[in-house]
């Protein structure tokens, strides 16, 4: 995978105000679309259950995208960001090999079986206390007004 700064250059990906608030709707997402998911049963969900978990992990590159004031009109470059993350060459190689086959699934009618769909479930948890502790960190909860006024 390329560096970010190819996208950037490429035009794929645009230097843009910090957009916090575009920012926190996808973190709330991110969590919620791939837990729901990941209760599906792979055997008749299988394809369902792959995209959800694509979109909800790309969502999360794209939280960290708005957050720094970065929007991307590429997949690759979203996930290449990850790198500035501390993600690993191999997770970001996994993530584009998850990139790559759900394109051929939406676009080209190329099948998800049960094993793909086992691999991208095993990647979402492998990386889940990572990705909990980057959105935490990237975006605290916003403290309370009583808790500011001393109340």
């Amino acid at each position: 995978m390329r560096e970010f700064e190819f996208y950037v250059q490429k035009g794929d990906v645009r230097r843009v105000s910090v957009d916090i608030a575009l920012a926190r709707s996808l973190k709330n997402d991110v969590l919620e679309r791939a837990e729901k998911a990941m209760k599906l049963d792979a055997e008749e969900y299988a394809k369902m259950i792959f995209e959800g978990i694509y979109d909800s992990l790309r969502e999360f590159c794209d939280m960290l995208l708005a957050a720094d004031g970065f929007k991307s009109y590429s997949h690759e470059a979203s996930i290449s960001y990850l790198h500035a993350y501390g993600f690993t060459d191999a997770e970001i190689m996994a993530l584009d090999r998850f990139r790559y086959k759900r394109n051929g699934s939406k676009y080209y009618g190329k099948g998800i079986d049960k094993e793909e769909t086992e691999q991208i479930k095993a990647f979402y948890r492998s990386t889940l206390q990572k990705i909990k502790r980057i959105m935490d960190e990237k975006l605290p909860e916003k403290i309370s007004e009583k808790r500011v006024q001393g109340r």
